[in-house]
């Protein structure tokens, strides 16, 4: 193992004494030709960990049918836009949904991608251009603008870089990543930026004494930007995380940030740099408060698993042609284990009318005991 990044971050460690957690973290991961999502596949077998996307196609089918739904609804223009596509599984997923199943909408369609990684990019080309030549475009954030349609991530927000905090004798501090006894190691300090105490001002969080709380400035940056690039549309986040109020919860001593490394999760911060994920829980409240500043409505916030269900996953789970393909599927959907424990769907929308009541509202105890039918209805055809 290269350990090329590990000494890159040990001399600017030296050099300026302490850096913020955030700095370190977006050296991890981003870092050009040596930060883990610059240099390798990091999704599925071959990776550090699995998505709903690895799980089964089905969940990029839904997703599909959600689009062209809010697409209808909203009567927004033919264009979905994906930042940080990842493998590309995705993308290419809902393309082939549309192709065979929406044809009409597929051939009016603008598919747009933002990817930071070149390494992806190139991933992602040789798999989408298989089947779907010329249909994709990729551009870079900047360029987005007066944007008219579905813009969606999938464990985009997890991965931005996150400041840590944490209460101390009653004051708040930063913890900052610095030398100590010959190794990396946390240290408190004062606060890099006061953007740090207006975040917590933002949401009225008080911090008990010696609790970490990890602060994601980046997304505060990057749904104010949001707000502002598109014109009318709607805005899916699907992520692992909570409202405030739950994320927040003082029994969460140590924060939420985690690494993973060959499907093993591990605090091991400061070990294998650039060759493990680094990700932190998804703060939906702040992500919701500061796209409302400039316009971006929530829509409703809810458990991935009762979004797929509103979106029509239990159809592809009654058409699935084996009970493994069944199972896989239902990994997307069951609130304990699987992915539908810690991962929310949030939706915003902007330059539409909002007072337009979507399928999404069904209360979960109903759609459970559908649920249940469809899954009682399989095991005795069985």
């Amino acid at each position: 193992m290269d350990n090329s990044l590990q000494k890159y971050v040990e001399n600017l460690v030296r050099e300026k004494g302490q850096i913020t957690f955030a700095e370190f973290m977006d050296i991890a991961l981003y870092k050009e030709g040596e930060g883990y999502y610059q240099k390798q596949n990091p999704f599925g077998q071959q990776g550090s960990f699995y998505t709903s996307v690895n799980a089964s196609e089905s969940f990029g089918r839904t997703l599909a049918r959600s689009f062209v739904y809010l697409t209808d609804v909203y009567e927004l223009e033919k264009r979905f836009c994906e930042m940080g596509a990842g493998s590309g599984m995705l993308a290419n997923d809902i393309l082939n949904f549309l192709k065979n199943e929406e044809p009409d909408f597929y051939n009016e369609l603008t598919y747009l991608i933002i990817e930071k990684s070149e390494y992806l990019i190139t991933r992602q080309k040789e798999l989408i251009e298989k089947e779907h030549p010329d249909k994709v475009k990729w551009i870079p954030f900047d360029e987005l603008s007066s944007f008219n349609g579905v813009f969606y991530s999938n464990e985009l927000v997890d991965a931005f870089p996150v400041h840590r905090v944490i209460r101390m004798n009653g004051e708040i501090k930063e913890l900052y990543v610095k030398e100590i006894d010959g190794a990396l190691r946390f240290s408190p300090d004062e606060l890099s930026t006061p953007e740090l105490q207006e975040f917590l001002d933002n949401i009225n969080l008080k911090i008990t004494e010696t609790q970490i709380v990890d602060i994601n400035l980046d997304l505060r940056r990057f749904i104010e930007a949001m707000a502002k690039k598109i014109s009318k549309g709607v805005m899916l986040t699907i992520d692992y995380g909570f409202e405030a109020p739950m994320l927040y919860q003082s029994y969460r001593r140590d924060g939420t940030v985690t690494c993973y490394y060959n499907h093993t999760q591990n605090n091991d911060f400061f070990e294998r740099i650039g060759y493990q994920d680094i990700t932190a829980f998804v703060d939906f409240t702040s992500l919701s408060l500061y796209g409302q500043r400039d316009g971006l409505e929530p829509l409703g916030f809810m458990p991935q698993w009762l979004y797929l269900v509103q979106s029509g996953i239990l159809d592809e789970i009654e058409a699935a042609p084996t009970d493994l393909a069944k199972a896989s599927i239902k990994s997307l959907i069951m609130p304990e284990g699987g992915f539908g424990t810690n991962f929310h769907a949030f939706l915003q929308g902007k330059g539409i009318d909002t007072s337009k009541e979507l399928k999404y509202g069904r209360p979960a105890k109903e759609v459970l005991n559908k649920m249940a039918e469809i899954f009682s209805k399989n095991e005795t055809s069985d």
